[in-house]
């Protein structure tokens, strides 16, 4: 049975106290337990070892936690689960007795908002890109760092900041696409990087639909509207969610844009957007390149997993682009696939296993007019190994 309706059922009929014995396609036996009415715990014997998932949830999150479970487990026992099925008997011996003779000291693990902290410390030298004021203070994107921060100095355009002097550089716009594609909100968590107090950061897909009335950001007027965003997972699905949000223009879009966002902790403001498809046209930016960046939030020890991003693409293919919105670039997405060493965050493939720059390294070598590389040795390498620590399994369901 579907591994999804199997679960959902049981999260909403099972009555507390249950147990019921499952296996999955992969004939790995589990045992899931009913604790309360909106409270579910999965167990699993793999290698001689019981790993438990605990869900709590209620009615409007059922569906969500069922995803996420489905997600969690699939990554633990390194398979897509998508068939459960009941078992009469499930004999978890072998495992509990090896579990309590195997225990050990655990290692202090270091939290991620301590990393988080170490990541908003600023270099000497950094170069930031203004975004609104609040209170007086300008409200800016640090690319050294991807961190939000409130500075106190008039800024109109993207600057260097060195030992307190302010000057405006030229930034390269394809290179700022990258970096900034790779600032990604997630559903749940929003992110780890661009967030200063109540703001967040981040940049998304969606289809401008229509205008629903008017809203208000930081005593400004704006035109409420609603769109059609996507999300996406590490397994490279994607499915489309509607959501509001403020725009000073009262122009529709329906073509499918990239829009630079804030979330205030309440309502999602635009601050910006670009036409992904006329830059696709005119081999500003890609299609592609635009996908990669956002993916590589997924990323693990700077690898992205190859068939995670070819069902990506496959996926945005038939949810998007061939259902109407940008129908003739089907063919383009395809054929740049089998060319993504184009993909300028792309360092190497081997396998299954697609080897990244991040987005620190890629800013620092590229405003230096340098090789790009990952940067083991440079000024910013103990933020690109922060980058990799906190980004790590962090993204489970994100804004594409």
């Amino acid at each position: 049975m579907k591994a999804f309706d199997l679960l959902a059922y049981m999260f909403e009929h099972l009555e507390a106290g249950s147990v019921v014995g499952l296996v999955t396609n992969g004939n790995t036996p589990l045992m899931l337990t009913k604790d309360s009415e909106y409270e579910v715990s999965v167990y699993i014997c793999k290698d001689e070892n019981v790993k438990k998932f605990h869900v709590v949830f209620d009615k409007p999150t059922l569906h969500r936690a069922v995803l996420e479970l489905l997600q969690d487990i699939s990554d633990y026992l390194g398979e897509n689960v998508e068939e459960l099925n009941i078992s009469n008997s499930i004999k978890f011996e072998d495992c509990i007795p090896k579990k309590q003779e195997r225990k050990a000291p655990q290692k202090k693990r270091v939290s991620v908002e301590s990393l988080i902290e170490e990541m908003r410390q600023l270099p000497q030298q950094y170069e930031l890109i203004p975004l609104f004021s609040d209170n007086g203070k300008l409200i800016s994107l640090v690319l050294e760092n991807l961190s939000l921060i409130p500075f106190d100095k008039v800024v109109k355009t993207i600057s260097r900041v060195s030992n307190g002097d302010v000057s405006p550089i030229n930034a390269d716009p394809t290179t700022l696409l990258y970096v900034l594609s790779t600032l990604k909100f997630d559903l749940k968590k929003g992110n780890p990087f661009s967030t200063y107090e109540k703001y967040t950061f981040f940049t998304a897909l969606y289809i401008d639909m229509n205008v629903i009335g008017e809203g208000e950001f930081l005593n400004k007027k704006m035109y409420k509207k609603q769109g059609k965003f996507y999300t996406a997972n590490p397994k490279g699905s994607i499915r489309p969610i509607p959501l509001e949000f403020l725009d000073l223009s009262k122009d529709v879009k329906k073509g499918l844009n990239v829009g630079y966002f804030v979330h205030d902790g309440e309502k999602f403001v635009k601050l910006n957007s670009i036409d992904l498809l006329e830059y696709h046209e005119k081999n500003v930016f890609s299609i592609n390149a635009y996908l990669f960046s956002s993916f590589i939030v997924t990323q693990k020890d700077f690898t992205v997993d190859y068939q995670s991003f070819d069902r990506l693409l496959s996926n945005f293919v038939n949810s998007v682009i061939s259902k109407g919105v940008g129908a003739k670039y089907v063919k383009d997405v395809f054929e740049l696939e089998n060319l993504i060493y184009d993909i300028q965050l792309v360092r190497s493939v081997s396998g299954n296993t697609i080897s990244i720059v991040d987005p620190i390294s890629f800013w620092y070598y590229k405003s230096r007019g340098e090789e790009v590389k990952l940067c083991d040795s440079c000024e910013v390498k103990d933020k690109v190994d922060l980058w990799n620590r906190i980004i790590k399994n962090f993204y489970r369901e994100f804004l594409l």
